[in-house]
């Protein structure tokens, strides 16, 4: 499955690479042979007008050992025999979160109906910690914004306190804020509940959608 032309747009310049590596991003890691350049994106697998979910968290972690990338498709592909595999605990969790919002749907066509992304693009300079304000400010004026307001029509989600304070830093207010996905904070007891208010929101647009038909 083919990344959509006009995200793609968007997220392309993350690979000249970033301009933002000579300036506030300098910390963060770009080193394609090991693994390190923006990933963790994918969906929208048609038209964005087909898309009801975003989910946005907070920066990729570490590589895995097996993967190097040659630009922008690479890391799409990746990312999607990540989730389709259900690799790590949290693309099992993702998973379920799509499965709430809609269980009747194959992981193909729930993906279309989803874009996930990260509110920072590249891996911290240790893995899950701190990353520079600048940095933060950089990649979601340049990056995530563009996409949200693509997708403004979508239910919005931030899963963790990173991705949740991220969004608001660049003035994003109207979205759900849930438990991340991977851990620690998904075993939090209220992490379910938080990704079921996600899947609620789903549905109760839908509903109001087909009543608007009748």
């Amino acid at each position: 499955m083919e990344l959509n032309s006009k995200l793609k747009e968007i997220l392309t310049p993350a690979y000249a690479p970033c301009a933002g590596f000579s300036g506030a991003c300098e910390s963060m890691r770009w080193d394609p042979r090991e693994g390190h350049v923006p990933r963790g994106f994918l969906g929208a697998h048609g038209n964005l007008e087909e898309v009801e979910l975003v989910l946005v968290f907070a920066e990729p972690g570490d590589p895995h050992d097996d993967e190097v990338h040659s630009g922008i498709e690479s890391a799409h592909e990746k990312a999607m025999r990540a989730f389709s595999e259900g690799t790590d605990l949290f693309h099992r969790n993702v998973r379920l979160i799509l499965n709430l919002c809609w269980p009747e749907l194959s992981f193909e066509q729930q993906i279309k109906k989803t874009w996930m992304t990260n509110s920072v693009l590249c891996s911290a300079p240790v893995e899950s910690g701190p990353v520079r304000s600048a940095c933060e400010r950089n990649c979601g004026t340049r990056y995530l914004l563009p996409q949200l307001e693509l997708l403004n029509h979508c239910v919005i989600a931030a899963l963790g306190a990173k991705a949740r304070d991220r969004m608001r830093a660049i003035g994003i207010e109207s979205f759900i804020p849930a438990v991340a996905a991977a851990p620690p904070g998904c075993n939090l007891k209220e992490a379910k509940s938080s990704w079921q208010a996600i899947a609620d929101e789903i549905h109760r647009r839908n509903a109001a959608c087909r009543a608007g038909l009748e």
